[in-house]
């Protein structure tokens, strides 16, 4: 009995000395992967991003852990394709990578698109490949310390499955460029940019207006004194296959170089269902010239000198720009003692590298220095479009203003008159000037004791250079003393261009002579008169 009782109590001992073996227990699951798409409809001929959700419903068959169950229904290593196929898309973007899709957190991959432009409205449906790796069980020991389980092992697997969405080809209103340009639109000017579209969709477009952006902070809308960087232009109603061509007034500044300038335009509408659309963006371009310049060539000054106020200046204006300057007109201007009088000169239109004459007419005062002087050119002409536009920095060109001289000048005096006589007073005149002049008048002027009672000569014409004899009767008082006194002449004459002038007064000397004795001739002719006038009273009162 008591050998039966301790072999008991080793047993038990035995059985309490020996640890509990732990429960083997597993979490069964997977991934449930759905997709779908976010904006499936698109019209041919388009460019756009399929947006791909992936959403996740995991699954899950033996639970435990929250852990070991997140593991088994999430998609690790993600990777999503589109299987362009047979389908009217053309893919521009490849697989794409996501990472971990967890239950209930969906996933977007986005491809880029095109559609031909000749496919058919409709619905297709695209296919589109998933794999990914998942946990499809993970098996655990449960303990009875915490957290309760220990020693996981897990059963990865690698899964690919292909599902497909659908995309809807819609009938609507598509637009392309036709043609794009501005005319003659040149730096610091202003053109009519003209785009013509054609609707290449299946539906018609409604109240269409054609919004125009430029993409340069160089071009803008409008006149150069309102510049905007868009404007929108109304295109009425388009049908398919028909074309419409808008217009707007463009500009470009100054600073604008020659070249290409982008443009982009966008077609709103009203589609069937009467819900306003827009069109994707259309690229367009404007081309930019040259800004209009001139030169000033050939440059004259006839008679620039000191004094002159009616000097002549001509030369060419030349059309250095590649556009017609329409209705030009070309100014003259300057500063101190040069005055343009006849300021403008018009020229019509000119074309490119075309040359027209100028002239213009300038004074130049009396108290003007001789020396280099500026004048400034500008230019004032109409666009295409009538715009009037004027040149912002002149043409300077330098002329020198000359010495002041005269006109004309005395070159010899004779006369023989004494005190108490009379006798011919014969000035030769010479014309100092630079052209011929007509109705030439030269006056003479004396003073005390010297007289004429015919103070004016008619020289007719006289070449430049040309020297002619003014003729006049002077007397001389008798109590005039033997010497030469201060005269001067006047001439008054019409120069090329028809304006009567004036010239200074010429100074000169006119020598008197002493009388030669004998009586005076005024005497004898006073002596004379008395004996008439007494033979003619004796003859009365004889009758």
């Amino acid at each position: 009995m008591y050998r039966k009782a301790v072999v008991g109590l080793i047993v038990v001992a035995a059985l309490a000395a020996t640890p509990a073996v732990a429960a083997e227990e597993q979490v069964v699951g997977s991934p449930e992967i759905d997709v779908s798409v976010a904006d499936n409809r698109f019209g041919p001929s388009e460019r756009a991003t399929l947006d791909i959700v992936l959403s996740n419903s995991g699954n899950i068959r033996s639970g435990g852990p929250a852990e070991y169950e997140e593991r088994v229904k999430t998609a690790r290593n993600v990777r999503v394709s589109v299987n362009e196929g047979r389908t009217p898309i053309d893919l521009k973007t490849g697989t794409i990578t996501l990472g971990s899709v967890r239950d209930g957190v969906p996933r977007s991959a986005s491809f880029v698109i095109e559609t031909d432009r000749s496919v058919e409205p409709g619905t297709y449906e695209i296919p589109v490949e998933i794999e990914y790796d998942s946990t499809r069980v993970v098996e655990y020991l449960k303990t009875a310390t915490p957290p309760g389980y220990t020693g996981a092992s897990y059963s990865d697997f690698e899964r690919s499955v292909t599902e497909t969405v659908e995309i809807v080809v819609e009938r609507e209103p598509r637009f392309e460029v036709v043609s794009a340009g501005a005319s003659s639109l040149y730096a610091g000017d202003t053109g009519i940019y003209e785009l013509t579209l054609r609707n290449v969709g299946d539906e018609t477009a409604n109240d269409a207006t054609v919004r125009l952006t430029s993409g340069s902070r160089n071009i803008a809308f409008g006149p150069l004194t309102n510049p905007r960087p868009s404007t929108s232009v109304s295109a009425s109603e388009v049908e398919p296959g028909e074309t419409t061509t808008v217009s707007a007034k463009v500009n470009a500044d100054t600073e604008t170089t020659p070249g290409e300038y982008p443009v982009t335009a966008r077609v709103g509408f009203f589609n069937r269902n009467g819900v306003r659309d827009v069109s994707d963006n259309l690229s367009t371009d404007v081309p930019v010239g040259d800004e209009r310049s001139f030169r000033i060539e050939n440059l004259e000054a006839e008679s620039l000198r000191v004094g002159e106020n009616d000097v002549v200046v001509t030369g060419n204006v030349v059309n250095e720009g590649a556009a017609v300057a329409y209705n030009a007109v070309v100014t003259v201007s300057a500063q101190g003692a040069i005055t343009p009088t006849g300021p403008e000169s018009a020229v019509g239109d000119l074309t490119p590298n075309g040359s027209e004459r100028v002239g213009f007419r300038l004074a130049v005062s009396e108290d003007a220095e001789p020396g280099n002087r500026s004048l400034a050119f500008g230019v004032e002409y109409e666009n295409e479009n009538g715009d009037l536009r004027r040149t912002d920095t002149p043409v300077r060109k330098r002329v020198t203003v000359g010495e002041q001289v005269d006109d004309f000048e005395v070159v010899d005096v004779e006369t023989s008159v004494t005190a108490g006589g009379s006798d011919e007073l014969r000035v030769d005149v010479r014309n100092t000037g630079d052209a011929a002049v007509s109705d030439v008048n030269a006056k003479v002027f004396l003073n005390d004791p010297l007289s004429s009672s015919d103070n004016s000569a008619f020289l007719a014409e006289m070449d430049a250079g040309e020297t002619k004899t003014a003729v006049y009767t002077v007397s001389a008082t008798g109590d005039a003393v033997a010497k030469e006194y201060a005269a001067s002449l006047e001439v008054r004459y019409e120069d090329t261009t028809g304006d009567t002038e004036l010239s200074d007064g010429l100074s000169f000397g006119l020598p008197v002579s002493e009388s030669s004795g004998g009586i005076p001739t005024i005497y004898v002719v006073a002596f004379v008169l008395v004996i008439v006038v007494a033979g003619g009273v004796f003859v009365y009162t004889r009758r």
